[in-house]
């Protein structure tokens, strides 16, 4: 039976779409069994087509862009599919449309592969999977507010992605290296492999690892880095710096943003990095402990990959920003002395309202809803 990239491609493009003759299925089955290194190809199509999350409308978006994507880089794309975005985007059931949708994921996969299948036969009819993952640019997730998302990285690398937030990384990942980069906050669960260490790059530090499950966040604007560690081991290198920091499990490093030239030290208890003699400031760094809840030794750092919001004794400025993320609104103060009140809460599927009534228990405030914005007073302005 005579084998051609272009050929068994086409066959493995009709069998994810559902329009394979009997006869077809039996010439790939055979193909397959020939050519072995076809199959292994086709089963990471296969599986990548198989993979369905119903319940993550945010992921599939994702997903439905990066073969957009490729189809664009290699100049295949003529904006029909940006045109039918709606598909995805529509939350609404709709069978017309998921059959649409359907058709359109099976058209884009054909015409990724038939690409595929062209390049492959032009590289002397060899499938080489490292050189057909560098056709495209980078992988890029990102989250909108309100939404979160999970990944597998290509190594098995498990990746939570919290709201607002983007991971990006080279379609090359994993054939040399194991490098990230992230914007706003993600939950890491990496796979081990001595020959190539994870790294993860933020805007004031790199996070390297070999294999553990640890935290970093680092939303733009906000007053602090952070990473935490729950297991293993991890080195965190700062920007245009010098110092490198282990991290042991249970430990949490934070960053001030702000750009402070100090020296090191370290003090007993929660150890407290680059102070400047002299100066009342905040260190610019900070290695203390986890922070456990009482009640069930809930990891409050790690709580929100089990969709849980909680925060203890946190400043109501810093609590505003995590609801913005997670609820998708505006938080505004009408009183900014408010900023510093302390709150803690534990939220999982109340609503914002509900978690501000409950917050109002014990901090006094009044607050008022308007569409997606939130204004806090201090004083109860209805009864003016």
């Amino acid at each position: 039976m005579d084998y051609t990239p272009e050929h068994i491609w086409l066959l493995i493009a009709r069998k994810l779409s559902g329009e394979a003759s009997v006869e077809e299925l039996q010439e790939l089955e055979e193909l397959i069994r020939q050519h072995p290194d076809a199959g292994y190809s086709k089963e990471i199509f296969y599986d990548l087509w198989r993979t369905q999350p119903p319940s993550d409308r945010q992921y599939a978006e994702n997903r439905y862009k990066e073969l957009v994507q490729q189809m664009k880089n290699m100049g295949i794309d003529d904006g029909k599919f940006e045109v039918d975005d709606h598909y995805i985007n529509d939350g609404a059931f709709d069978p017309d449309k998921k059959r649409k949708q359907r058709r359109l994921w099976a058209l884009a996969v054909a015409v990724i592969l038939v690409g595929v299948a062209c390049i492959s036969y032009f590289s002397r009819n060899t499938v080489n999977t490292v050189e057909l993952a560098e056709i495209s640019s980078k992988n890029q997730i990102a989250t909108k507010n309100g939404s979160k998302t999970s990944l597998v990285l290509p190594d098995g690398t498990k990746v939570w992605l919290n709201s607002g937030s983007q991971l990006d990384y080279d379609k090359s990942y994993g054939t040399k290296l194991r490098e990230v980069s992230l914007t706003g906050e993600a939950y890491f669960d990496v796979v081990k492999n001595p020959a190539k260490p994870f790294v993860i790059h933020t805007s004031k530090m790199d996070v390297k690892v070999l294999g553990t499950a640890f935290n970093v966040k680092c939303y733009p604007g906000e007053k602090t880095t952070e990473t935490s560690l729950v297991r293993g081991s991890i080195e965190v290198t700062l920007k245009d710096r010098q110092e490198k920091i282990m991290l042991k499990p249970n430990e949490k490093l934070v960053i001030n943003n702000d750009d402070i030239a100090v020296k090191m030290q370290r003090n007993k208890g929660d150890k407290q990095l680059n102070t400047k003699p002299g100066i009342t400031e905040k260190p610019i760094i900070t290695l203390s402990h986890l922070t456990f809840l009482p009640v069930d030794s809930t990891v409050i750092e790690t709580a929100w990959v089990q969709n849980r919001l909680v925060f203890s004794s946190e400043s109501f400025e810093d609590v505003a920003l995590k609801m913005e993320r997670w609820y998708n609104v505006r938080i505004d103060f009408a009183n900014e002395e408010l900023k510093d009140s302390r709150l803690t809460g534990n939220f999982e599927r109340e609503t914002v309202g509900e978690a501000f009534n409950a917050l109002q228990l014990t901090t006094k405030f009044y607050y008022a809803i308007k569409a997606d914005k939130i204004t806090i007073y201090k004083n109860n302005v209805s009864k003016k």
